[in-house]
C-alpha cells in the first residue's frame, strides 16, 4: 500500500510563486517542465524506504511529536520540505509536503 502525498495551501502557493517566477525568466514551457517535475519528485515520497530520505531537521518536537524532514532535489535547485504522519511510524499514512523552495530564492 502506498502513501498518500498531499500538498499544504502554503506549499502549493510555493510551487505557484516558482512556476510565475520561472514563466517571468525563462518561458511558460520551461516553468511548466519544472513544475511536473518537482510534483514528481514529491510524489516518489510514497515510495517504501523512501519516506526519510530528506535530512530529518530538529526544532519540531511538539507535543505532538513531529517528523520533518528537508529532501534537496533537482541538482539542489530546490527543497521540498515535508512532514511524516504519524511521526516516526514504520508504515506512515502520509507525507504532507509543508514548503516548496526554490534555493535561490529568500527566505
Amino acid at each position: 500500500m502506498s502513501v498518500r502525498v498531499e500538498l499544504t495551501n502554503r506549499a502549493a502557493s510555493d510551487v505557484g510563486a516558482i512556476r510565475d517566477f520561472l514563466k517571468s525568466l525563462a518561458n511558460a514551457e520551461k516553468a511548466t517542465r519544472v513544475i511536473k517535475a518537482l510534483l514528481d519528485t514529491a510524489k516518489k515520497l510514497d515510495t517504501p524506504g523512501e519516506h526519510r530520505i530528506g535530512e530529518a531537521l530538529d526544532g519540531y518536537d511538539g507535543p505532538p511529536a513531529r517528523e520533518v524532514h528537508k529532501n534537496v532535489v533537482l541538482g539542489g535547485a530546490y527543497e521540498h520540505y515535508y512532514e511524516i504522519i504519524p511521526a516516526y511510524a514504520a508504515k506512515p499514512d502520509r507525507i504532507v509536503i509543508l514548503r516548496v523552495w526554490d534555493t535561490r530564492q529568500d527566505r
